[in-house]
């Protein structure tokens, strides 16, 4: 069933502004040690948290790891957290795809917060490492299964290796990489990530 338009926001119509205010507060960072640790200016900062200016998806990761939380922290206020017997489902089509400058993201199980994997389909249309914007890396693994078309995967320490439906691949996130789609159409991948909580260190390559 195609998705309906209507419901695909772009990430940076997403309202976020007091949610990272709060965020921000909770690890007791003031505006100008958040803009230290980030790399994003206090100027963009402050006027992110007054919904003065939209906030980029690259940013938003950002700031989900200088703030120790899941990025679907910021747009799921009722996210539950973790505990012992907990589960998510996921149906098809309920996540609204969010549209970043990389690819099209369906984040899944948005409902559960401070989770040790982050799962998302997501849909590559870019056809070049210069149309992807380059390479970036965050910290801890990734896994990556190609569920249709072809995907590229660009890396640091790698040429570039060509993934096939059904293939799948698991390396480094702090190797810088990008995707782009290697066939006629676009790639659809199953992304699961495992960030290590690390608030300082990762590689800010697109601020």
């Amino acid at each position: 069933m195609a998705t309906d338009p209507s419901r695909r926001p772009n990430f940076e119509d997403l309202k976020v502004g007091a949610q990272v205010k709060a965020f921000r507060k909770a690890k007791k960072y003031s505006l100008s040690e958040l803009a230290r640790i980030t790399s994003i200016s206090e100027a963009t900062l402050s006027r992110v948290e007054n919904e003065q200016t939209p906030v980029s998806a690259h940013n938003l990761y950002i700031l989900s790891q200088a703030l120790d939380v899941d990025i679907t922290a910021f747009f799921e206020a009722a996210a539950q957290p973790m505990r012992t017997g907990v589960r998510s489902i996921s149906r098809a089509g309920e996540q609204p795809p969010i549209e970043t400058a990389r690819y099209v993201a369906e984040v899944l199980s948005t409902d559960l917060a401070n989770k040790k994997m982050h799962p998302a389909v997501n849909t590559v249309t870019k056809r070049s490492l210069e149309e992807a914007g380059g390479l970036a890396s965050h910290a801890g693994e990734e896994f990556l299964y190609v569920l249709e078309g072809q995907l590229i995967l660009y890396t640091d320490f790698y040429s570039p290796t060509l993934l096939n439906q059904g293939d799948s691949i698991y390396f480094d996130g702090s190797m810088a990489h990008a995707y782009v789609a290697g066939g006629d159409g676009p790639a659809k991948i199953l992304v699961v990530t495992n960030i290590d909580g690390k608030s300082e260190g990762f590689i800010n390559e697109h601020s």
